[in-house]
C-alpha cells in the first residue's frame, strides 16, 4: 500500500481538529516518519521528517523532494518553503511524533489486512467489512450482470436512493443505472476502468466508480458514494487502494472464470445460486444482458470426461461455434447450455435435439458425452427449475453405465420416476405443475383464486363453456373471456389435449400436496 503525507495527515487533523496547517496536498508515498535529524545529508525523499523547530538556514539545505513538519505553536509563523509544512498546535514533539506514527501505523496495518484478505481468498464483502473503519464514504460492488456483491453496512440511515435500493434488491435496478447513463459516468470509464461524477440536485454527493479489469476483461463494478466530509484527493486514495485490493482478489481467485464468462453467463449462474429469484427481478435484471424472458427454451446439462481446463475451455468454445444461439457456461460438475428452439421444433423437440447434437459432440464421443435435457420452458424465470430438472435425470441414471457415444436423455421420459422416487413431497410443485398454476396461486388474490377456478372447471367439464358456468353461476361470455384471457397472458393452447392433460396433471399435483383449497372461491 502507498500511503502518502495527505492520508497521515488527514486522519492526524480528523483526531486533533484544534491543530492548523496551510500544507499542500502531497501523493508521494512515504514508508514512514523519523524526526529530522541534524544533519541533512542522511534525509531521503522516502520519509515524513518532524521538528519542533524553525530554522531557515538549516531548511534551506534541505532538498525540495524532502517533505519535513515543523511543530510550532505560534500561527503567526508560515513557511517560506513549498516542502516544509508549519503545524501550528500545543502538542509536543513526542505527542505529535506517536500520533503521527499512530496515522502512519495504521494505514499499515489496513493493508496489511488487505493483503491477507487476499492471501486466503476471502470475499468482497470481508474486504468491506475490515475496510469501513478507514474508508468515509459507503461502498457498493457489483458484477457485470449487476448483482451486488458486497456494500458498506454501517450506512443504515443513508438516505441515497441508490444505495438503499441496491441494498434491498441485491442488484442495480433501473432507475440507478439510468441515472449513471445520463450522467454520463459509464460512458466516460475507460478500459482501465476509472470516472467520477460530480453532486448534483438529485443527488447531494458525488462518486467514485473504477471498472475493475483483469487483462482488459471486464470484471465489477465498485462505487464510493463522496459525502463530502473529507477531501476528495483523500477520498479518491483510500477508494484507489480498495480497488487494487479487489483486483488483486479477482487475480488471485477468478482470472480463469472471469475470462470464460459474459455478462449474460454471471446474470444466468446467479439465478442457478438463487433459484428462488422472484420475476420481477429478473425481468428488471434481463434489461442489461443479451437475452429476451420469453422465448422456446430448454436446458442441456452436460457431463463428460474432459476434466483438465484446458481441455475444457477448448470443449466449450467448440460448443460455442457449433451452436451459435445458445448460452454456454461451466457450473459446477457439468457444462450447461440454455438452448431456444426454433418455433416449429418445440412439438417434436426430442427429434430435434437428438438429431442436432449428434454431429456437434461427434468428434468428442470417446469422453463418454452424457446430456441431460429438461423440458421445454417459456420464460427465462424458468430456468433454475428446468436446470434441476435436467439434473434429476443425471441423477436417476447416475447407477448405470457410460455410453461410449453422445447420449441424450430427456425429463419428459424419467418424470415418473423423478415423482415417485427423487424429490421429497414438498418439492413436487416446483417439477411437475405448470408454471401458469403456481404463479395464479402464489399471489393468493380474490382474483388469481377466481381465474384458477375458472380453469380448473373448464378442463374438468371437457371445456364445455355452458357447463363451466352453470356450475360456477356466471354468464358463458364472462367464462369465455376468462379462458381467453389465460391464454393470451401464459402462452398457451388449451386445444391441444397434451397440454390439458399437463393442466390437469398439475391440479391433481397441487391438490394432493395439502393444497385443498387452492382454487377456492
Amino acid at each position: 500500500m502507498n500511503i502518502t503525507l495527505e492520508m497521515i495527515l488527514t486522519n492526524f487533523f480528523n483526531e486533533h481538529p484544534e491543530a492548523d496547517t496551510g500544507y499542500k496536498k502531497n501523493e508521494h508515498p512515504l514508508l514512514g516518519i523519523h524526526l529530522l535529524p541534524k544533519h541533512p545529508d542522511t534525509l531521503t525523499p522516502d520519509y515524513l521528517y518532524i521538528s519542533d523547530c524553525y530554522n531557515e538556514k538549516y531548511l534551506t539545505e534541505i532538498p525540495s523532494s524532502i517533505s519535513v513538519i515543523c511543530l510550532l505553536p505560534d500561527s503567526d509563523i508560515t513557511s517560506s518553503f513549498p516542502n516544509v509544512i508549519i503545524l501550528h498546535s500545543d502538542l509536543e514533539l513526542a505527542e505529535a511524533f506517536n500520533c503521527l506514527q499512530k496515522c502512519y501505523n495504521d494505514f499499515v496495518e489496513w493493508g496489511r489486512q488487505l493483503d491477507f484478505a487476499v492471501f486466503r481468498n476471502a470475499s468482497f464483502q470481508e474486504i468491506i467489512s475490515l475496510s469501513e473503519s478507514m474508508l468515509p464514504a459507503p461502498v457498493l460492488v457489483y458484477d457485470p450482470a449487476l448483482k451486488l456483491l458486497a456494500y458498506s453496512r454501517n450506512y443504515t440511515s443513508l438516505k441515497d436512493p441508490l444505495f438503499q435500493n441496491a441494498v434491498k434488491n441485491g442488484f442495480l435496478d433501473i432507475n440507478a443505472v439510468k441515472y449513471f447513463e445520463q450522467s454520463k459516468t459509464f460512458e466516460r470509464m475507460n478500459l482501465s476502468g476509472s470516472a467520477e461524477s460530480e453532486a448534483d440536485s438529485v443527488r447531494g454527493h458525488a462518486d467514485f466508480i473504477q471498472t475493475i479489469n483483469i487483462q482488459n476483461e471486464l470484471a465489477v463494478y465498485c462505487i464510493m458514494l463522496y459525502l463530502d466530509d473529507l477531501s476528495r484527493s483523500y477520498v479518491h486514495q483510500l477508494f484507489h487502494i480498495l480497488c487494487q485490493s479487489f483486483r488483486k482478489l479477482l487475480e488471485n481467485q477468478h482470472s480463469t472464470f472471469l475470462r470464460d464468462r459474459s455478462v449474460t453467463d454471471y446474470f444466468l449462474m446467479d439465478l442457478l445460486d438463487n433459484p428462488d429469484t422472484s420475476r420481477e427481478q429478473i425481468k428488471e435484471r434481463i434489461f442489461y444482458n443479451d437475452l429476451d424472458y420469453e422465448g422456446n427454451f430448454c436446458v442441456l446439462s452436460i457431463c463428460s470426461d474432459v476434466r483438465k481446463k484446458s481441455a475444457e475451455k477448448y470443449f466449450i468454445q467448440h460448443l460455442r461455434n457449433n451452436m451459435i444461439n445458445c448460452r454456454i457456461f461451466s457450473y459446477k460438475e457439468s457444462i450447461v447450455i440454455l438452448y431456444l428452439l426454433p418455433k416449429s421444433a418445440v412439438s417434436s423437440y426430442k427429434n430435434y435435439l437428438t438429431e442436432h447434437l449428434h454431429p456437434v459432440f461427434h468428434d468428442f464421443s470417446g469422453n463418454h458425452i452424457q446430456i441431460y435435457v429438461s423440458r421445454p420452458f417459456l420464460t427465462i424465470g424458468d430456468f433454475s427449475a428446468a436446470y434441476i430438472q435436467a439434473e434429476n435425470v443425471r441423477k436417476i441414471l447416475s447407477s448405470g453405465e457410460p455410453k461410449a457415444e453422445a447420449s441424450v436423455f430427456f425429463f419428459e421420459d424419467f418424470w415418473i420416476q423423478d415423482l415417485l422416487f427423487q424429490n421429497p413431497v414438498k418439492n413436487k410443485t416446483l417439477f411437475y405443475c405448470e408454471p401458469c398454476l403456481l404463479e395464479l396461486r402464489e399471489a393468493h388474490t380474490e382474483k388469481s383464486r377466481k381465474r384458477l377456478r375458472i380453469l380448473y372447471e373448464y378442463l374438468n367439464h371437457d371445456r364445455n363453456y355452458t357447463a363451466v358456468a352453470e356450475k360456477l353461476g356466471m354468464h358463458r361470455n364472462n367464462v369465455i373471456y376468462h379462458i381467453r384471457s389465460l391464454e393470451e397472458e401464459f402462452h398457451m393452447d388449451l386445444n391441444c389435449p397434451e397440454t390439458r392433460l399437463k393442466m390437469l396433471l398439475s391440479f391433481k399435483i397441487l391438490s394432493a400436496g395439502n393444497f385443498p383449497s387452492f382454487y377456492d372461491k
